[in-house]
């Protein structure tokens, strides 16, 4: 079939918004965006190496009410300079079609200019990343990443294992202002999910006028498979990396009124980088599963350590302060007995935590998204897409 009768059908079908700015794709991609403008429809990939869209050009594009299904990257803008807004759109990871290999990204970009990601969501993928960056940090050239809804961050693989995941990841993000991750919505079911750190920065920094800035965000759930089992690295919110310089490692973080629950090994931690403050969370862990059954791989709420064991020059300057935290770490008793609230040997510097009357319990911990979505409610804001998916013309 011609391609321009193939194109056609994929019009007819409510596929394409404007031919002239897309081309179909090789064995990479459902669809390959050659040119600036808007975009809707739905697309589905069918391979692991396989993009639902790729973005090939550095025009802005807004993807706005797409329905992505696939086992491969859902968005792909791994070309450098993006200006990406992507809102009001539906993302579905399938099964991986390889071995050591797990679901694809929501979304990926490399070497962006711009980002705007709202509204949208995310069900068992593998969440979105940010490596490096093109823009100059202005408001009109940075990342934003805010009311979206995301299920079961999932890195598994189908053989068995799985990869670092996250719901969102900047890495090697450096020195950029004006960047926003606020009112996300982010729940990850024991068992049916595999994520890392919920929100890992990496070697990535705002500035000092214009800290980078993680706040607002609802996060439940951090699990190893199977969740029983008892080890776990991940968290809900980390600074993370292996920067060999203060201005190469994770700085000028400040994460405030977050809600943090049900995590195993911890809620918070800053583990890396300078000028780092954690402040007024909430870490809210009951170390129960839903069937009551106990968390092994829970260890403590939030710290402050040297993970990489970098200078002082590097590593310094970092803060946890007036947080709200009942953490249960079964055997241990740091303030209560059955709890880690602060990491025993490494929170010197946390100071002013509210610690949560016992018991920390699954009720307790239910009691959390619903307070959340109250706050939520009075920035007259919702989280996910505020449009249907487009239909299907026929």
């Amino acid at each position: 079939m011609a391609t321009t009768s193939i194109l056609r059908l994929l019009w007819a079908a409510g596929l394409l918004l404007l031919v002239s700015q897309c081309s179909l794709a090789g064995p990479d991609a459902t669809l390959v965006i050659t040119r600036g403008g808007t975009y809707s429809g739905r697309y589905t990939s069918t391979a692991s190496g396989q993009a639902c869209l790729r973005i090939a050009t550095t025009e802005p594009v807004v993807l706005d009410g797409c329905e992505l299904r696939g086992p491969g990257r859902l968005i792909d803008a791994t070309a450098g300079g993006a200006r990406l807004t992507v809102r009001n759109c539906r993302g579905y990871g399938l099964p991986a079609t390889l071995d050591n290999q797990a679901r694809g990204r929501f979304l990926e970009v490399n070497s962006g200019v711009s980002l705007l990601v709202e509204h949208n969501y995310l069900e068992q993928t593998s969440g979105v990343l940010v490596y490096q960056w093109s823009g100059d940090g202005s408001p009109a050239q940075t990342i934003t990443v805010r009311f979206n809804q995301a299920k079961n961050i999932d890195g598994r693989y189908r053989n068995g294992g799985g990869a670092h995941v996250s719901f969102l990841q900047l890495n090697e993000v450096h020195g950029v202002g004006h960047i926003d991750i606020a009112w996300n919505q982010v729940i990850n079911e024991p068992n049916n999910s595999l994520v890392e750190d919920n929100i890992n920065l990496h070697n990535s920094s705002g500035t000092p006028a214009s800290p980078l800035r993680v706040h607002d965000n609802y996060i439940q759930g951090a699990y190893p498979i199977p969740a029983t089992a008892a080890t776990f690295t991940g968290s809900g919110i980390t600074t993370d990396g292996d920067g060999s310089s203060a201005l190469t490692t994770t700085a000028y973080v400040e994460a405030y009124q977050n809600q943090v629950v049900s995590t195993c090994n911890a809620a918070m931690n800053i583990a890396a980088g300078h000028h780092n403050t954690f402040h007024h969370n909430r870490m809210i862990t009951s170390g129960l599963l839903p069937d009551s059954s106990r968390l092994r791989a829970t260890y403590a709420a939030t710290s402050i350590f040297n993970a990489y064991e970098k200078p002082a020059t590097v590593f310094f300057a970092n803060r946890v302060a007036d947080n709200t935290i009942g953490f249960v770490k079964w055997g241990y008793n740091a303030p209560f007995p059955d709890r880690h609230d602060l990491s025993t040997n490494a929170c010197s510097p946390c100071t002013g935590t509210h610690h949560v009357p016992g018991p920390i319990t699954l009720q307790l911990e239910r009691l959390e998204l619903p307070s959340w979505r109250r706050r939520l409610r009075q920035t007259g804001q919702v989280v996910g897409p505020r449009t249907l998916p487009q239909p299907r013309k026929k």
